[in-house]
């Protein structure tokens, strides 16, 4: 593991020019706000959200005059969109597929993506190789363990005619469940799921793992949201959130060992966390934020991930019956 390890910062190291990472280069903050905002993530926290929480607990949001308060977990996505639409927070960390789920089904949508943080999906299906699932459409017939209101459970139909027993469980029975037979398959995120089964014994070569990205290469996964209100009454605001998330993540790109540090304390209380942290945060930014795709258009680039953005959203709206396709612009403005 050390060696897979080693190898992923390599890379990293290798590959890292400014103009690639930043669409804007230029990271200036010409007009400083003074206002206040309450940081809502779908779970967690851990190594992935650990360069948002570093910029609260450093003050970098606040020296430029947004002061973020981290106020705890939705759970999931869907939940943070709505506590977002109804005013509890305003500002997400979440999956963009919920933002879909949450603003279609309302005519006066309120969650707005200002950054793409995960140029690929990471929500899928996992399960031991001996069951044979390979594909979405295998899970004809079998018991799927999560939440039944979570997103990949909601993504799910959009993507395969499959019809399959849920077994509504929370993400602490997921792994149990799978190894002592409960079910024959667990949904849920790739940086969440992959080490819950290290955990206990189970290593990726034992399992399948099929994820949204396989059948949608344009989709993507985790986002940063506001509060629509919020935004149109502090756009100021949001151009700076915007830059000052830009450079927090490439910092984390660079070096997630230092944001990790950041979640020192209850979160990361042993040497043994923090590895394990970092290791997560590693993980998330070589599958899922410094792909190829970004490797060539930059991170959050509104001229290349809004397309995508788009047809995403039409996808779904039209595969689950979603009742309102709203223009982009409800959903989200990278800009």
């Amino acid at each position: 593991m050390k060696k897979f390890i080693l190898s992923i910062t390599t890379a990293l190291v290798v590959v890292f020019t400014p103009s690639i990472l930043i669409a804007d280069t230029a990271i200036t903050f010409e007009s400083k706000q003074n206002v206040s905002a309450r940081l809502l993530v779908d779970i967690g926290p851990n190594g992935v959200h650990s360069w948002i929480i570093k910029g609260i607990k450093n003050g970098t949001f606040a020296e430029h005059g947004v002061d973020v308060q981290f106020i705890g977990k939705g759970p999931g996505s869907v939940k943070t969109g709505i506590a977002i639409t109804a005013g509890k927070a305003e500002i997400g960390y979440q999956d963009y597929s919920g933002v879909v789920l949450v603003n279609s089904k309302t005519d006066n949508p309120k969650v707005r993506t200002i950054f793409v943080v995960d140029d690929k999906a990471q929500d899928g299906v996992f399960s031991f190789k001996e069951k044979n699932i390979t594909n979405f459409d295998d899970l004809d017939g079998k018991t799927l363990g999560g939440y039944i209101t979570g997103v990949t459970n909601k993504v799910l139909p959009a993507i395969t005619d499959a019809k399959w027993e849920m077994v509504n469980m929370p993400f602490s029975a997921r792994v149990p469940s799978l190894v002592t037979g409960k079910v024959d398959a667990v949904e849920g995120f790739l940086t969440s799921n992959v080490f819950n089964f290290e955990k206990v014994g189970v290593t990726r070569d034992k399992l399948n793992i099929v994820r949204t990205s396989d059948k949608f290469p344009m989709a993507v996964s985790r986002v940063i949201t506001v509060n629509a209100d919020w935004a149109d009454e502090n756009p100021k605001a949001v151009i700076i959130l915007r830059k000052v998330i830009r450079e927090l993540l490439i910092d984390y790109i660079k070096n997630p060992e230092d944001s990790v540090l950041a979640l020192e304390g209850p979160i990361v209380s042993t040497r043994k966390k923090r590895i394990l942290e970092i290791r997560r945060a590693k993980y998330g930014i070589k599958e899922l934020i410094w792909t190829d795709f970004v490797k060539v258009n930059g991170i959050s680039n509104a001229k290349t991930v809004g397309p995508r953005l788009s047809r995403y959203t039409s996808l779904l709206v039209d595969k689950l019956e979603l009742p309102n396709r709203h223009p982009d612009s409800k959903y989200f403005d990278l800009d």
